[in-house]
């Protein structure tokens, strides 16, 4: 079988399918030298076998018979030796190839991510040029968060973290985060606990915001669902461009790094923490950390 690896993109650039084609076609020309050089050995073996026999033979007829079959044997293997020869040439074409095509797909990722996070960079930076008091989204992100603003709430206390979640977190990983948190000696905002009946919710998160050191962000597939939790973490990426700091500590609860990169890849390229390879204790001591530094 001979293994067809001309379907490549010339001197441009090579694209994801390219890369995937020549991964196919090296795997296939992997299996065909496995086989070749099996085929080989097992002529040798003939020829061998034959030489042996004829060599055993006192009959004529039997010499010849096995001396012509070894001499065929011996001319199948060196034709497989040929073929398997040509096939690691095309082997260390391909190998060659699909290296330079993973660095141009390599390359087009980054620029496709950095297209991306450019496009959220934008929409934070409209969201702040257009502050619309019915959109609690948009208000939130639109307030400047500079020492300003912090004065403008200083009548608050002011927290280590702003605990983000969805509330269908809550019991799984919010509450027992906030308490080890506490435990610890960090003071933490708390939606249950910080806003009262009668409260405007907007204003005190807004409070929350504003008065907190460092925002904890419990990502999941209920927080990209949720509303306010969308304009939390909006308002936490504002201030994080006012101040120059990062101040956004993500953990990926129930979510993979795809799922993050398709709803925000500016959050999916802040080192997160993961509930699925940490306990409670060891996430809360690895943000204290961040916190004392």
């Amino acid at each position: 079988m001979d293994v067809q690896t001309s379907d490549e993109p010339g001197a441009g650039v090579a694209s994801e399918s390219d890369l995937n084609r020549y991964r196919a076609n090296a795997s296939r020309v992997h299996s065909e030298i496995a086989k070749t050089t099996s085929s080989v050995a097992a002529k040798r073996k003939k020829a061998a076998d034959a030489r042996a026999a004829a060599q055993r033979s006192k009959n004529a007829s039997t010499i010849r018979q096995k001396t012509a079959e070894a001499d065929r044997a011996e001319g199948e293997a060196n034709a497989a030796e040929k073929k398997r020869g040509d096939l690691e040439k095309k082997l260390a074409d391909l190998e060659t190839k699909t290296a330079k095509a993973q660095i141009d797909v390599d390359k087009k990722r980054a620029a496709d991510q950095k297209k991306a996070m450019d496009a959220i960079w934008r929409q934070n930076a409209s969201a702040a040029s257009q502050f619309t008091p019915a959109t609690f989204g948009v208000e939130v992100a639109a307030r400047p968060w500079s020492a300003s603003t912090t004065d403008s709430f200083a009548a608050s206390p002011t927290y280590d973290v702003f605990l983000s979640h969805a509330s269908e977190d809550k019991d799984s990983i919010a509450r027992p985060l906030k308490d080890t948190l506490e435990a610890r000696g960090l003071s933490v905002w708390f939606d249950e606990i910080k806003i009262k009946v009668g409260q405007s919710i907007r204003q005190e998160i807004e409070k929350g915001i504003a008065n907190a050191r460092f925002g904890v962000v419990v990502i999941s597939p209920d927080f990209f669902r949720k509303h306010w939790t969308r304009a939390e973490l909006d308002a936490l990426f504002s201030r994080k461009m006012e101040s120059g700091r990062n101040l956004i500590l993500p953990i990926w609860h129930h979510v993979s790094k795809d799922e993050v990169l398709a709803q925000s890849p500016l959050l999916a390229g802040i080192l997160a923490l993961n509930s699925a390879l940490m306990t409670v204790d060891e996430m809360a001591q690895a943000i204290l950390e961040v916190i004392h530094d």
